[in-house]
Order: structure tokens, then sequence, then C-alpha cells
């Protein structure tokens, strides 16, 4: 299993970093992708025990959610979301105002648990979208555009990849008092402040080399975004939000059942069991990096 995790990491990290350095439209296609392949494994698990994710509503919403960020402007991006959640709340209301279901199934909430199951899809899918919409993200330095959104990527990327494996690997070797035996067995306390001091100080590392060995305009933009306080906030995040995005996925892991929700990444499991840190972080570092760019 470790061997397979090494292997998958060699060959996974360094076409990740050809498609962010890449962006645009490629990258949005590649993200979009990755969020339709969850959203199939966590609709394959539901179905596993009888609920139903109404599919006719949920890929067209996660793909439109994804690929539309990439082509409207930043300020239309809210109006976007709201449209596909207005469509994924009433469209999955209209299918089953159209189907036909017998009274059982009337009876014991299915068509309510199907709505409420796909409405989350969407939303929980959907935050793959924040991913194009940080990449995509620009800020002007005389006159001209500096993909800060790049860097920002690499960061969270970075941050997260460490907290995840300094946690699993000391948490292993040093771990004895769990963290949420409830929900990950696993996991440990010891293992989690190391994956969040390991996340905070690479953080400040990727910061530092940036602001010492970066171009002029690159040092410039980083010494606004890295100031003490809000980025040593924004690093603690990074380190504990991670951690919460996984135990989250387990929650719904332990619910439905089942250990991994796919196993396209060998070793790691499906792109929810990889992907679900970054889906928690990456919406803390766009709205930083809003609040202190714009």
């Amino acid at each position: 299993m470790l061997g397979l995790r090494v292997l998958s990491a060699l060959i996974g990290i360094p076409i990740a970093l050809l498609f962010v350095f890449v962006g645009g439209l490629p990258f949005a296609i590649a993200v979009a992708l990755l969020a339709l392949i969850g959203l199939w494994e966590l609709t394959q698990k539901f179905e596993g025990r009888g609920i139903r994710i109404v599919k006719e509503v949920a890929f067209p919403c996660v793909g439109a959610a994804v690929l539309g960020t990439h082509w409207v402007r930043h300020e239309y991006w809210l109006h976007l979301l709201v449209a596909i959640w207005w469509a994924g709340i009433f469209g999955s209301m209209l299918f089953h105002i159209v189907k036909s279901s017998d009274s059982s199934s009337e009876s014991s909430g299915e068509r309510a648990s199907s709505v409420a199951s796909t409405v989350f899809a969407i939303a929980y899918l959907s935050l793959f979208a924040l991913l194009v919409l940080l990449r995509d993200f620009e800020v002007s330095v005389s006159e001209r555009p500096y993909p800060i959104g790049r860097d920002l990527i690499l960061l969270t990327i970075t941050s997260v990849w460490f907290t995840d494996s300094v946690a699993f690997f000391l948490g292993r070797a040093f771990g004895k008092e769990p963290l949420a035996p409830q929900v990950s067995p696993g996991k440990t306390l010891e293992g989690s402040v190391a994956g969040t001091l390991s996340g905070f100080i690479t953080a400040w590392l990727f910061a530092w080399a940036l602001i010492s060995f970066g171009s002029e305009v690159t040092s410039q933009v980083w010494l606004s975004l890295a100031r003490p306080v809000p980025f040593t906030l924004l690093a603690l995040a990074l380190g504990t939000m991670g951690q919460i995005g996984d135990l989250g996925k387990s929650v719904l892991k332990r619910s439905l059942g089942v250990k991994d929700f796919g196993s396209i990444i060998p070793g790691h499991g499906g792109v929810l069991d990889r992907f679900d840190s970054l889906l928690a972080t990456t919406p803390i570092v766009y709205l930083y990096a809003r609040w202190l760019l714009s």
C-alpha cells in the first residue's frame, strides 16, 4: 500500500504541476473531469445505500459550475453559483414531480432524501470550481497582470500535501491518542498536531522562498500577501482545515459503510479520497487573497 501511494505521487505530482503552470482552459477541463469523477464516486456509494442522487441534474450542474467559472468574470462568479444552486434545488424537485413512484417510496421519504442528497452533491463537488477561480486570479503590477493564482494553488497543494503526509507517517510511528475514533480510528492526536505544524511551517517557507528568491514583481506581491498576523492565521488554517475536510469525508464513508470512495488513484483511493483536503482549504486561500489584494 505504501509503495503504491509513493508511486502514485511520483506520477501524479508532475502531471498536476504541469496543469497548474499551464492554467487556462486545460486546467479548467482537468479540474472539471476530477469533479465529475468525484461526483460519480459519490453517486455510486449513495446508491449502494439506496439513496438516489439525480444524475440528470447533478452532472450538468457540477460541470457547468467548474467550466463556467473559467469563462465568467470574477465579479460575476457569485451569479453563476446562485444559478447552479437554484438549478440543482429545483431541478431535482422537478425530476421527482414528473417521475412516477410507488406509495412505499413516498412514505419512506425516498424523494426527500434524493433531493437533499442531490443538492449536497452539487454543493460539495462544485467546490472544485474554487480551484479554477483561484488559478485564474491575477493582480495588476505596474499595469501588467501577475498570475498570483498560480502561486496560491502551489501554496495550497504543497501545504496540504505536507500536512497529510506528516500526519500520516508520524501518526503511524508515534501516535497513541485517538483523534476521532468514532469517525476515523487510524488518526491520532499526535499525528494531527504534527501535520498542523508541518503545514504551518511549509506555508511560511513557501512565502519566504518566493519573497527571497522570486523576481522583483513576485517579491512585491508576496510581501503584500505574507503579512505576519494574517498569514500566520492562513498558515494555521491550511494545517487544520485540510484535516477537517479529511475527517468530514470520513463521516460520509463511515455512514455509507465504505473504506474508500473509489480506486482510480492506486494507494490513495478515489478522487474524493485524495482531494478532500483541497476542497476544504482552497476557498479559504481564495478569500484571503481577495481580501488582501483586491
